[in-house]
């Protein structure tokens, strides 16, 4: 039981911590989505504004310090401020996760747990990928609005670019990179862990 509580929570870590790093590497990713969809041209700004913008809304996510967020060239509407501090909350609670479980995954690689858990570790492996399959196999789009439906209880997440323009400038593409970055770091993660078990069992026989 100790040990099915320990992979238990190793996942959970793998997974704020995947999730964390997608975070911070959706903030060069967007940089260059500027100039790859010129979206100069969808909203006739400069991409130093867009990105001087963008900088402010990420710090206001990230930072546990910042409790307003106000971009001085996008507008916001009371129900897009209400989704984006639902979406800060939720990432306070995955940088805390990514945290408060590192004693459990470094409990999981000392005590070589990949070794128990070898099979439990290849289902864990496919279980990301089979969801990206049937993103592909609905479409990203109706598997974006699926994600929003479980995560938000309310429809503030459907922006209205006339009262919150910072949308035009938010490409689905850039989520569904986003994505694509998550499962890579997730699937690599899992790998460096599964691969360390197999080559410990192997020495050992």
């Amino acid at each position: 039981m100790r040990d099915k509580v320990i992979f238990g929570f190793s996942i959970l870590w793998i997974i704020a911590l995947s999730v964390t790093l997608t975070i911070f590497l959706a903030i060069p990713l967007f940089f260059g989505e500027i100039f790859w969809y010129q979206l100069t041209d969808l909203v006739h700004m400069t991409a130093g504004k867009i990105w001087h913008n963008f900088l402010i809304l990420m710090n206001y996510l990230i930072n546990p310090l910042e409790t307003k967020l106000s971009m001085p060239d996008f507008p916001s509407s009371a129900s897009g401020l209400h989704h984006f501090a639902e979406v800060k909350n939720l990432f306070m609670l995955v940088f805390f996760l990514t945290i408060i479980l590192i004693p459990f995954i470094i409990r999981f690689i000392k005590e070589n747990l990949s070794l128990v858990f070898h099979n439990g570790l290849r289902v864990v492996m496919l279980f990301p990928l089979a969801i990206g399959v049937i993103a592909w196999l609905i479409g990203f789009d109706q598997f974006f609005v699926a994600f929003h439906e479980v995560l938000f209880r309310d429809n503030s997440w459907l922006f209205d670019p006339a009262t919150d323009p910072i949308i035009s400038v938010l490409p689905e593409q850039f989520f569904m990179h986003s994505f694509l970055i998550f499962l890579l770091i997730y699937e690599l993660i899992f790998f460096v862990i599964y691969r360390r078990g197999t080559l410990f069992l192997k020495k050992k026989y």
